[in-house]
């Protein structure tokens, strides 16, 4: 039985703690078949919580679990799960969201077969930063695809914690984000530039651009990657044609307007992708605070809806 090696969790304080973590996959061997299964949320030892399923909900999780590695591209798979391989028997996306008087530390996990139990236990990480971020963009924004969304980007290793943000007139059927400035949301080092293609269109030939540039380009499209202190990295998606004025190894500060809003690669409307990760473009995806951030009611904004509407000012100075 095998499983991702740490889980990366969000913690936040409402009356009690709220945690908040994602296991990507459990992957069983041939021969190994689950009867009963049990998720063990701990603390010190201490279970907060448990999930347990009967057989004939393994069995429907196993048949999920294969329907779903089956549409990850093998390019995908260190990107998305973190394996160099396509898993053939797992169960995959369970999610944890639970209050507690304490943040959980462990998942453990038990499987019930026909003849014993097997067990594993994955350490769980409330990631705190050592970097201070503020928002890559300015004045009113929605921000959607938010981590508690688990179908926009969580299921997916490097962007778990994700965000999509854009901006729309009165009738919020009309994008008039395009072209606005995108700013460095920490400061670092440039440490890849990608810039030449057009926006998306209905038109656009996606798999020709793989074919061309990479996965990475037909994904993303136009991008810049910064690396921060502590192996940290934060990506900026589908950037404007010719718009980045920086270029590898250069030295970024916060702020610093690093490319403009655009929709090229694997876009269909102008907006910006953003997430930060760990040890490079298919290393684990973790959260960050945004220094700042509020709400149009001007209330502190952590991002942990899956829709959010928020006022950002990067160039102010933060205390």
């Amino acid at each position: 039985m095998k499983s991702d090696t740490i889980l990366y969790s969000v913690i936040r304080t409402e009356h009690m703690i709220h945690n908040d973590f994602f296991l990507r996959y459990l992957e069983f061997e041939p021969d190994e078949t689950p009867t009963g299964l049990t998720f063990s949320c701990r603390s010190g030892g201490i279970e907060l919580c448990a999930v347990r399923y009967a057989k004939a909900e393994i069995t429907a999780r196993l048949r999920h679990g294969a329907e779903e590695a089956a549409r990850y591209r093998a390019s995908s798979l260190k990107r998305k799960l973190g394996l160099s391989y396509r898993p053939q028997k797992a169960i995959m996306h369970e999610h944890f969201s639970f209050f507690a008087s304490q943040p959980a530390d462990e998942l453990a996990i038990f499987c019930q077969t026909e003849t014993g139990v097997l067990e594993r236990r994955v350490p769980i990480h409330p990631y705190v930063s050592p970097n201070r971020y503020i928002f890559p963009l300015s004045g009113a924004v929605l921000v959607t695809d938010t981590y508690p969304a688990i179908n926009s980007h969580r299921w997916c290793r490097n962007s778990e914690f994700a965000f999509d943000a854009g901006a729309f007139d009165e009738t919020l059927s009309h994008p008039i984000i395009a072209g606005a400035p995108v700013f460095a949301a920490c400061g670092g080092t440039v440490e890849e530039v990608f810039d030449g293609l057009p926006d998306t269109t209905g038109g656009t030939d996606l798999e020709e651009i793989e074919t061309q540039y990479g996965e990475h380009a037909r994904i993303d499209g136009n991008h810049v990657l910064l690396r921060h202190p502590g192996g940290e990295l934060s990506l900026y998606a589908h950037l404007q044609k010719g718009s980045i004025p920086v270029a590898k190894g250069q030295p970024i500060s916060p702020g610093q307007q690093i490319g403009r809003v655009g929709s090229s690669g694997s876009s269909y409307i102008p907006h910006l992708h953003f997430h930060v990760m760990l040890e490079g473009i298919e290393g684990p995806g973790i959260p960050v605070v945004f220094d700042g951030l509020k709400t149009i009611c001007d209330e502190p904004c952590l991002l942990d809806d899956t829709v959010n509407l928020v006022r950002a000012d990067p160039l102010s100075p933060q205390p």
